[in-house]
């Protein structure tokens, strides 16, 4: 199961008031943060790469705080190469 997709362009990572999905990223930044976006992006042929350390996989919601860059070469996401502390 995917995790929904906030209108920040983030998948959702956190949860506040009782369950409901944001992301933690941008709350408070971002309106969107906490708002679930109407449609899903199509990542058909799409490719992320981590923000630490550059490595590369096809796109997925369901990679840890993955972020949807429609006008970037390349979405974003981090692989745990940093760590999980």
């Amino acid at each position: 199961m995917s995790k929904p997709m906030m209108k920040c362009g983030h998948t959702a990572n956190a949860t506040y008031n009782d369950g409901k999905p944001c992301c933690i990223i941008c709350l408070g930044i971002d309106p969107g943060a906490t708002q679930i976006a109407n449609t899903m992006p199509d990542l058909t042929y799409r490719m992320a790469r981590c923000g630490y350390c550059g490595d590369t996989t096809p796109s997925s919601t369901n990679l840890p705080f993955f972020e949807y860059k429609p006008k970037g070469k390349y979405d974003s996401y981090y692989c745990g190469c940093g760590g999980w502390d």
